[in-house]
């Protein structure tokens, strides 16, 4: 339940930002908001609310222990890269020409290779 939660929660974002300007947001752009989503920055953490946030987990339900930020922040990683690896395994290979080649033959087909003796 708690994945779902973090994976509506972030891809939400990803449409907002997507439905706000076309242009298409480089995968470790998206890699790095993924990994301070909920843990947020070194800044977030020592000013006095983080430190406080520390103690007490008092930011969200069920407490924002650095912890629990860090479980969510992997669970969205995590979620992302299945996510990238789906796109790439489902997208069409980049075809290209071989290069100009001075051999006519291969070592396959020599048969003084492919004897046994």
């Amino acid at each position: 339940m708690l994945r779902n939660l973090v994976a509506s929660a972030f891809f939400s974002t990803l449409m907002v930002v997507s439905a706000r300007a076309q242009a298409v947001e480089p995968i470790n752009a998206v890699f790095n908001r993924a990994i301070n989503n909920s843990s947020g920055t070194f800044y977030d953490i020592t000013n006095i609310s983080g430190q406080a946030n520390i103690i007490f987990g008092w930011r969200s339900w069920p407490g924002s222990y650095p912890e629990n930020q860090i479980t969510q922040d992997a669970q969205t990683v995590e979620i992302l890269t299945k996510d990238v690896m789906d796109r790439q395994d489902h997208s069409r290979p980049v075809r290209t020409r071989d290069l100009a080649n001075p051999y006519t033959t291969s070592v396959i087909q020599n048969p003084s290779y492919t004897s046994t003796r």
